[in-house]
């Protein structure tokens, strides 16, 4: 070997030992797939919208890995085959401007909101004097979303019903229908604290006190009227009140007011005017009031009602009748007045009915 090729191949290797960090990969030519070697990326954390989707399994999850399961739901969870509905039908009366006219609707019911309703329990609120409690209570009916369809089915058909035969309910017409409607559903007393959802109340065709108040507030709601859940403490229940704006001239018709708003009793047990309250309830203390949604419009025949209302008790008082011996249709003013006119059993007395 020549001395400058030599020389050359002895520093080549001198700088080699040196510096002991340079690394020389040679590919050779011709060799297939031979390639230069790429960094893996380094793995970049998931966020929120991109986390791997749920891995479902039959068997127990082992200890290690185990998350714990999540509290149950305050609302109904469906069971079943969401696409199977039910049907109920409903007839009952109304008086329309004084003449007595048969309703008949039918409401679809989804049957897997029914049974997940049945297992999903509601119950009452040890403490009543609870407010936040209660009103937890009654968002569980109102702000629960399975429930709204059978919200929207029962309202469509009193929709349609309000415009039937070419007729037309006004505002304060159509709150008496509606109330008419939940007053003619079959009463089925309930000694369980747990209470019924409205679904339950419409399918099984029958509810007590509690939950047919609770089927009325959320209807009426949904329809714009002010309407409230009143609770009675001592006596355990929560009965239905709508707002009314006129002043009531005595205590024939009991006032409920929360110091903003003046609400009166509407029964769903009995057929009967709006704001004839029962006499154990007027010595009640002052219920508790729950505004049920944001409704604005109120009651406008408060004053009528309480014309023929105070004109029947004069006449219990007088002994000149006895409750239930007088057949009236309860929302037919003008022939319950007619008749109070017609007795002359108030002839020589205030007789308010006269004036109409």
């Amino acid at each position: 070997m020549k001395l400058p090729g030599f020389f050359a191949l002895f520093l080549l290797a001198l700088i080699v030992a040196c510096s002991g960090c340079i690394q020389i990969t040679i590919n050779a030519p011709g060799i297939p797939g031979a390639q230069t070697p790429v960094a893996s990326p380094s793995p970049t954390p998931a966020t929120d919208d991109r986390l791997p989707s749920a891995v479902i399994t039959t068997g127990p999850a082992s200890a290690a890995g185990a998350t714990p399961a999540p509290s149950q739901s305050k609302f109904i969870v469906p069971v079943g085959d969401l696409s199977r509905i039910g049907h109920r039908t409903f007839t009952f009366n109304y008086a329309p401007g004084g003449y007595v006219r048969e309703y008949t609707i039918r409401v679809p019911v989804n049957m897997s909101v029914y049974y997940g309703a049945q297992k999903n329990m509601v119950d009452l609120p040890a403490n009543s004097a609870d407010p936040a409690k209660i009103q937890e209570y009654i968002e569980s009916y109102g702000k629960d979303p399975s429930m709204n369809e059978l919200y929207d089915a029962v309202l469509s058909q009193l929709r349609n019903a309000r415009y039937q035969n070419g007729g037309y309910l006004d505002d304060d017409q159509y709150l008496e229908f509606i109330v008419a409607f939940v007053q003619q559903i079959p009463n089925a007393e309930n000694g369980s604290p747990d209470r019924k959802y409205p679904i339950e109340v419409i399918y099984d065709k029958g509810g007590d006190s509690d939950e047919k108040s609770q089927l009325l507030a959320k209807l009426l709601a949904r329809e714009g009227y002010d309407v409230s859940l009143m609770v009675f403490e001592d006596v355990g229940l929560e009965e239905v009140g709508i707002r009314v704006h006129e002043e009531v001239p005595d205590s024939n018709i009991k006032v409920f007011s929360d110091g903003h708003r003046d609400y009166v009793y509407v029964d769903v047990l009995n057929k009967g005017f709006i704001g004839n309250t029962p006499a154990y309830l007027k010595s009640e203390e002052d219920p508790g009031i729950y505004p049920v949604g944001n409704g604005t419009k109120g009651y406008g025949q408060i004053n009528y009602n309480w014309k023929i209302i105070t004109d029947l008790n004069h006449m219990v008082d007088l002994g000149k009748i006895t409750k239930g011996s007088v057949t009236i249709n309860y929302w037919d003013r003008i022939g319950t007045c007619k008749w109070i006119k017609n007795s002359k059993i108030l002839m020589n007395t205030t007789c308010y009915c006269c004036d109409v």
